[in-house]
């Protein structure tokens, strides 16, 4: 799933990249699809599932990159599969979720959105429901009201639907993909006007609280990025980033702030877009505005430990393993043609490997042992191994 587990932080169990193995990277294969991959690929019993903007969910064979199968006409795809059991979920653009055979590529269900939705959010699954968020089109056109959907996770059903505002008025859209902790209490950031961290019961939807961050003013600034989950001194807190340039960390229980940080200048679109990693020591955030790069905070008051400046911006969510922090720079506006993977030393931030992709790299890695997995804008799948 998105980021590898619930709690969100890059950082799931199972991986054993480290900086030694990460310095002997090298491209293992290279799978051309229809569309920009721009969500993080799935990676499941040595099959990456990764969708297109052209609308295609395919599923590739780790080893070699050969495809397995495809799953066309889906509409275009932004965010991450997800999956469940038997089957990947994935959600377009065009506000529709499908729940598709693992084994052949076949839909089981599909869900449609209301009118107007576009759904960024990669797929949440809890128990047996699957939440989904959902967001205006690109560009606000039309803007349409943010809300947070619970599906039956074996037929598609809507049990349970959210509006963000009172009166299920225009906007509060949810652009990132919730987290969930240990005791069910769901995470997730919401857009203007409200730009806030949200919290919620993923099995029915209801409120707990809400804790803005800082008024819009018409600026834009959404929350984009995912929230991330982790223990600060015997209490659970919430880091979230924004595209304003903000990130902080809020109490689980009330959603007052522990800490926060201005680390960039945001602008709409820009900011702190890509979901920060977690490695039990650092948060790991990547800026798409000036400073663009990679900075790395202490977890416990956000100071800084280090920041690595790429030429680049960063729109990709940083994955962590055991000594490395590995990303992809490229851009949303200008050239598409510029972009690459690197990993970073999570010690100090020296570069340990850096792959020249050709193409902008908007999509966040998947780390699965010490096998990596990364989309671009020209439509191909990238797989690293280290050279043995």
């Amino acid at each position: 799933m998105y980021r590898g587990d619930l709690v969100r932080d890059g950082h799931p169990a199972g991986v054993t990249l480290s900086a030694r193995s990460a310095a002997r990277l090298r491209l293992a294969w290279r799978t051309r699809l229809d569309g920009a991959i721009d969500g993080t690929p799935a990676v499941w019993q040595g099959i990456v599932f990764a969708g297109s903007a052209g609308g295609t969910l395919a599923a590739l064979d780790s080893a070699n990159g050969k495809i397995v199968w495809t799953r066309h006409g889906l509409g275009a795809i932004s965010s991450s599969p997800t999956i469940a059991g038997d089957k990947v979920l994935v959600a377009t653009l065009t506000g529709r979720v499908y729940a598709i055979r693992v084994a052949d590529g076949g839909v089981v269900w599909d869900w449609q959105a209301p009118p107007g939705a576009a759904i960024w959010a990669s797929p949440v699954v809890y128990r047996d429901v699957v939440v989904i968020g959902l967001a205006s089109p690109y560009g606000d056109t039309p803007l349409v009201p943010g809300r947070l959907a619970g599906l039956d996770g074996l037929t598609g059903r809507e049990r349970w639907v959210t509006c963000l505002l009172d009166g299920c008025q225009p906007g509060d859209g949810i652009w990132s993909t919730p987290a969930i902790d240990q005791q069910g209490t769901a995470f997730v950031g919401v857009g203007n006007p409200d730009d806030a961290l949200f919290a919620f019961d993923p099995l029915t939807g209801k409120r707990r609280w809400l804790s803005s961050f800082y008024p819009d003013q018409g600026r834009d600034l959404d929350i984009g990025a995912s929230p991330v989950i982790y223990a600060l001194n015997g209490r659970e807190v919430v880091l979230q980033a924004a595209v304003e340039g903000l990130i902080a960390a809020v109490d689980a229980q009330s959603g007052f702030k522990v800490w926060s940080r201005e680390i960039a200048q945001g602008t709409a679109v820009h900011g702190l877009l890509a979901s920060p990693a977690y490695d039990g020591r650092n948060v790991y955030a990547g800026s798409a505005s000036a400073p663009t790069g990679i900075f790395a905070l202490d977890a416990s008051d956000g100071s800084a430990a280090w920041r690595y400046e790429t030429e680049l911006p960063v729109y990709s969510a940083p994955a962590v393993g055991d000594g490395v922090v590995v990303l992809g720079t490229g851009a949303v506006f200008g050239d598409l043609r510029t972009g690459a993977l690197i990993a970073l030393a999570s010690a100090d931030g020296h570069v340990l490997f850096k792959y020249d992709t050709k193409s902008a790299v908007r999509s966040g890695p998947a780390v699965a042992g010490d096998f990596v997995a990364i989309g671009d804008y020209a439509g191909d799948v990238l797989a690293f191994r280290p050279l043995a």
